[in-house]
């Protein structure tokens, strides 16, 4: 026992962790000051991609990602493919509706 002082491994994991969480504390930041620039059409962009790193971060670094082991990255592929599948389902929701008052369009019904 050595009294209790974490060993070498333990703290670089921790400082590895708090420099994660640090930077992911910076990027909310960074996204609530881009809502009070006005730049537009760029604001989504911007954000969507700051939200991208954010989430890159979390995933190799939170989710082990990048670990040795295949069973975190497939069940992160499968969902990836399922959140693109719903997705996918939502747009033709969206653009086969006719637009006047939300309802899919009506068909002609024979008599």
């Amino acid at each position: 026992m050595n009294g209790g002082v974490p060993g070498p491994l333990l703290r670089r994991r921790l400082r590895r962790v708090l420099a994660v969480w640090l930077a992911l504390v910076l990027l909310a930041g960074l996204t609530v000051a881009t809502a009070y620039i006005p730049l537009g059409p760029a604001n989504m962009a911007i954000n969507v991609f700051i939200a991208a790193i954010k989430a890159v971060l979390i995933g190799v670094f939170f989710m082990h990602l990048a670990g040795p082991y295949a069973v975190p990255r497939i069940v992160c592929a499968v969902a990836a493919v399922m959140l693109a599948i719903m997705f996918a389902l939502s747009g033709v929701d969206y653009y086969t509706r006719d637009g006047r008052d939300g309802n899919p369009a009506a068909h002609a019904r024979p008599s």
